[in-house]
């Protein structure tokens, strides 16, 4: 009997591309077309094995979304003040991509946490 998925872990599978990629548009512009080939790649066999059931891509998910917000703490708290001096204006650009960005990725991590989603998983 094949088991119909969650409008939610849909979503989750194709759009979970998002939040990792939400960054200030001069980083954006700079990031090669290897690259980007490299990110579509990786985010396509995610969301693939994700609608698939496949634990791993589970495990993934939280892992690539976990380390997300990790990153965008560190860069955000090194990196807020233009110029890098004491005093200077605060880059609003990167504080408000990197807010935006770790939002998204702790409702990611909530949403693929829940229990219906873990049991769907296994």
């Amino acid at each position: 009997m094949k088991r119909r998925l969650p409008l939610g872990l849909i979503l989750v599978a194709t759009c979970q591309f998002i939040a990792p990629l939400i960054l200030p548009p001069a980083t954006l512009r700079g990031i090669g077309p290897a690259l980007w080939g490299l990110i579509v790649l990786l985010f396509a066999l995610l969301g693939f094995n994700l609608l698939r059931g496949r634990a791993w891509s589970r495990v993934a998910t939280i892992f690539l979304q976990g380390f997300n917000i990790l990153v965008r703490i560190l860069v955000g708290v090194s990196h807020a003040i233009q110029g890098g001096k004491a005093g200077g204006p605060l880059d609003a650009w990167l504080i408000s991509t990197f807010a935006l960005s770790a939002i998204l990725s702790v409702i990611i991590l909530y949403y693929v946490d829940l229990p219906d989603v873990q049991v769907l998983m296994q």
